[in-house]
């Protein structure tokens, strides 16, 4: 594996370190685990199982449509494709498809909570809980405020809507009562979100912000005034990092925000917390990376 490279000046200071784990067509989405790493290719639909030590692709398998976003639940992963408006269920070892599931239009984002896969279609603006024993979908909940990508925390759901709004979901108890929803404001656009250090935190694209919810309160701790074009976010190793799609950099906005921003070459799509860092698909070029706090 290619050692951590510096990005900045003083070796004294923390600073961050990069680098690249898979070369591949396009990288939408990613996920790691239980030995394994996995990525989605969405110009040429495939999952692909990749070892990171050698960027070396392991297995691969076609998929229905386009994939936008996955997890790993279990030994099982699971994936949103938004063309054919499907979850596809794949074990993580050989990928061989255990089932598709049909969700609402325009599946962008998914989570786990409470055993259950919840998957955020931003077309249908509705969140869709899916039985990961049986693969029944259950009823889905319309969010007023739309739903563009999801989190679990804090023992509830979090929701990024097309305007200004975060919901918060209460997932419902018991089984087949209305669930709880609360609406946050945050910044304009908000797409990315996580959960993580006792915060909710939203990327808010056309603001240029990032802000800070207590979950407990459902009120904004902080707003993070960072520029560009936050698209990703995602919480580890006591650091936020924040994904800016426009200037194709990855920086951290708490605790420590002023560590200078580092290029990753393309636009970040995805952040995925693993260990003391993150991984990062990018855009043009299409590359699965890792980056972590050094110093």
């Amino acid at each position: 594996m290619a050692s951590f490279s510096p990005t900045a000046h003083a070796p004294s200071r923390p600073h961050f370190g990069v680098q690249t784990l898979l070369r591949v067509a396009a990288a939408s989405s990613v996920a790691q685990g239980d030995g394994g790493a996995w990525v989605t290719d969405d110009i040429n639909d495939r999952l692909i199982r990749f070892d990171p030590t050698t960027g070396h692709t392991e297995r691969s398998v076609a998929l229905a449509g386009r994939p936008v976003a996955m997890i790993l639940n279990g030994r099982d992963l699971w994936v949103a494709d938004m063309v054919k408006n499907l979850v596809e269920e794949f074990s993580a070892g050989d990928l061989h498809l255990v089932r598709s599931i049909p969700v609402p239009v325009g599946p962008s984002g998914l989570a786990t909570l409470h055993g259950v896969i919840w998957v955020a279609s931003v077309d249908a603006g509705e969140v869709t809980p899916i039985n990961p024993g049986s693969g029944i979908e259950g009823q889905a909940v319309p969010l007023s405020a739309g739903a563009v990508r999801i989190a679990a925390g804090f023992g509830a759901l979090w929701v990024t809507g097309v305007s200004d709004t975060l919901t918060e979901m209460e997932p419902p108890r018991p089984v087949g009562a209305a669930p709880v929803l609360h609406t946050i404001t945050v910044g304009d656009t908000p797409i990315g979100v996580a959960t993580g250090d006792g915060s909710v935190w939203v990327a808010n694209s056309s603001s240029g912000t990032v802000t800070r919810v207590d979950p407990l309160t459902r009120a904004t701790a902080h707003t993070y005034g960072i520029g560009g074009d936050p698209l990703a976010i995602a919480v580890a190793g006591g650091n936020v990092w924040v994904g800016d799609g426009s200037a194709a950099r990855l920086r951290t906005v708490f605790p420590t925000p002023g560590l200078a921003p580092v290029f990753l070459g393309g636009s970040p799509r995805s952040l995925l917390s693993v260990g003391d860092g993150v991984w990062i698909t990018t855009a043009n070029p299409a590359r699965v990376l890792a980056a972590r706090v050094s110093g």
